[in-house]
């Protein structure tokens, strides 16, 4: 009888837990975005990845009496060095300020069993948990390769307008694959490019993207940031053409989110 009700339990929770994940998806056009979806939280929609991760952090755990952030996310998974996660909340709160800290790596270094792996693997994990709710939903362009913001839609001579009207700036350009949607496929009229909630997901190449070498000696760079696809220079006839390029390296999958990099101080300097 008890199994029984804990089996209960179980599916019970996987019910609610499948209602939560389907309820915030959204579809719609930039126009729809900006009228439903912009004004309910206009902050939100204009984070960086380093804000995501810090509001993200936040939410997953507390301050201290000493001023310092206790993260539930490890509490669980890492215990004896605090002073490691601590310095590590410090880079993404100092990033999400908008310091250089942010233009730089973040290098976890330590011997085998430190943590390490296991701090990443539980950002990761906290990330895409984080993207389901609320106070961390996530819009992007539908069918971007790179997830990228919708706001970047909006025109540079549009921009100090945008932040007088909702009191936050738009940083970032267009990537060319949009850039050439917008001019092709809806002449230029970019009210409606459709635009769609987006979830984190490691495994579906989502905001969070894994790159580990085979080999350091034979490590390519266009396994991080793609080559010319060769099957498509003959369709549009320019090696140059956005859509003639295979948008399927590590970095395009980590936009708008995080890139972990394995072991990367062991290839070649040419690669680094």
């Amino acid at each position: 009888m008890e199994h029984t009700q804990t089996h209960e339990a179980f599916r019970g929770q996987l019910r609610a837990f499948t209602q939560q994940h389907r309820a915030g998806h959204w579809r719609g056009s930039f126009a729809e975005f900006m009228e439903q979806v912009l004004p309910l939280a206009p902050v939100q929609m204009a984070r960086s990845s380093h804000q995501y991760i810090w509001d993200m952090l936040r939410w997953s755990g507390k301050q201290g009496d000493d001023g310092k952030l206790r993260c539930s996310l490890f509490a669980d998974e890492l215990f004896g060095i605090d002073d490691a996660l601590a310095r590590v909340a410090d880079y993404f709160k100092a990033a999400a300020a908008g310091s250089e800290v942010g233009r730089r790596l973040l290098l976890l270094l330590g011997p085998p069993s430190g943590g390490k792996s296991t701090l990443v693997i539980r950002l990761k994990r906290g990330l895409e948990e984080y993207s389901y709710t609320d106070v961390g939903a996530m819009y992007g362009i539908a069918g971007c390769p790179v997830h990228e913001s919708p706001l970047h839609l909006v025109p540079h001579t549009l921009r100090a307008g945008f932040r007088d009207s909702y009191g936050v700036d738009v940083v970032g350009e267009l990537c060319p694959y949009c850039r050439m949607r917008l001019e092709h496929e809806l002449g230029g009229d970019f009210l409606r490019m459709p635009v769609e909630r987006i979830f984190i997901s490691e495994a579906g190449r989502s905001a969070i993207g894994t790159y580990a070498p085979h080999d350091p000696n034979t490590a390519d760079v266009a396994d991080l940031v793609g080559s010319v696809d060769l099957s498509r220079v003959a369709e549009y006839g320019d090696e140059g053409d956005p859509r003639a390029w295979s948008w399927s390296g590590t970095v395009y999958a980590a936009s708008r989110g995080v890139l972990e990099m394995i072991e990367i101080l062991k290839v070649k300097r040419e690669f680094l």
